[in-house]
């Protein structure tokens, strides 16, 4: 049986990865991530700090493969997990292979804060044998930061776990949903101030609600920010919530809104597709491989403008043939490509 080591946060996205893994039953698996993975209590598991300052990281992880002696070890990130481990394997005398996913700021963001991290980046790149991405955008932007290496890139989206029955209008409801973290980044103010015209100029109807799941470091921002607007009689904060819960939400909402200024292929964007809610979606290449603006959701060219594409979705929500239509489109588009039982496959014949 295939020993793999996997390193990586601890995650809804390493979580369900590692769950994927298991009902293949086909690995011995270790773990090493930055925060015990109670679940998982029955692997074999390494609990380390993962910030560049831990100079010792190296060192604990370099013991843990010595002991483990993993055929393949899969990184998740191209980031200081990336980098402690791969420097950790580097002076080993057998060296197993290395998988590298990356998932989306580690090389389109973090690259480009300043020359170390750009560095750091490009070595983690270098020194893995395979990298996987979930676009193609992102794909190509691991090329320019590899800047002549050859390493081979694979596009694989971790997809959903749980493929819903197709969803149907009845279910749906006057609700809108964001579900990304508090954060500058993901642009939440703008999703309120764009909801808050639209209340506040009586464009669409009493009944309508936000909903605002996560939270973050903007959080008492946003909440003040929806006081201010005189709003908050119409929008839920519901702060972290679980995937059941998620899903009764998914299966509630019409409509699903994510304008971050950078992004790979977002697992709650896969969700709301599959669960019938329309996308409102930022002007990024990932998401432009998913939604075609006016097909099968609305691509925002200007987030200050936000309020015209939220209009329009939930205009198109309130006409049941074409909104059916949409529905049985994107289902159709995550039971091909983002199915997340085939696609842990695709990544086990990476491991093979």
């Amino acid at each position: 049986m295939k020993k793999v080591l996997i390193v990586g946060s601890n995650s809804i996205h390493c979580q369900r990865f590692i769950s994927g893994l298991i009902a293949e039953q086909n690995y011995s698996l270790a773990i090493i991530t930055n925060k015990i993975m109670s679940e998982f209590s029955a692997i074999h598991m390494l609990e380390i700090d993962f910030g560049l300052r831990n100079l010792q990281a190296s060192r604990q992880i370099r013991a843990f493969i010595q002991q483990f002696k993993p055929d393949v070890v899969h990184i998740h990130q191209a980031n200081s997990y990336a980098w402690h481990t791969l420097r950790a394997i580097e002076k080993l005398a057998t060296k197993p292979r290395v998988l590298l996913t990356t998932w989306g700021s580690d090389v389109l963001l973090l690259p480009y804060k300043n020359k170390l991290m750009y560095k750091m980046v490009r070595y983690n790149l270098q020194h893995a044998n395979i990298i996987t991405t979930d676009s193609l955008f992102m794909a190509s932007k691991i090329s320019t930061i590899l800047n002549g290496i050859n390493r081979p890139i694979y596009t694989i989206n971790f997809g959903i776990q749980n493929i819903p029955i197709a969803s149907s209008v009845n279910q749906k409801q006057k609700l809108i949903i964001s579900n990304r973290l508090h954060k500058s980044l993901y642009r939440i103010d703008s999703i309120i101030k764009a909801f808050a015209y639209l209340s506040n100029h009586s464009l669409i109807d009493e009944d309508y609600k936000l909903l605002i799941a996560a939270s973050g470091e903007q959080s008492n921002h946003l909440i003040k920010l929806v006081n201010d607007f005189g709003i908050n009689h119409r929008v839920i904060f519901s702060g972290m919530i679980s995937y059941e819960e998620l899903v009764g939400y998914y299966t509630q909402a019409s409509i699903f809104v994510s304008i971050p200024e950078s992004d790979g292929t977002a697992s709650s964007l896969l969700e709301a597709m599959a669960y019938g809610c329309i996308p409102v979606l930022s002007n990024l290449p990932a998401n432009l491989e998913w939604v075609l603006d006016k097909i099968n959701g609305f691509i925002v060219p200007d987030v200050q403008q936000l309020q015209h594409q939220l209009l329009s979705a939930i205009e198109l929500s309130q006409n049941y043939i074409e909104y059916n239509k949409l529905i049985n489109f994107n289902y159709q588009i995550i039971n091909k490509k983002a199915n997340a039982s085939l696609n842990t496959k695709s990544f086990c014949e990476l491991y093979e």
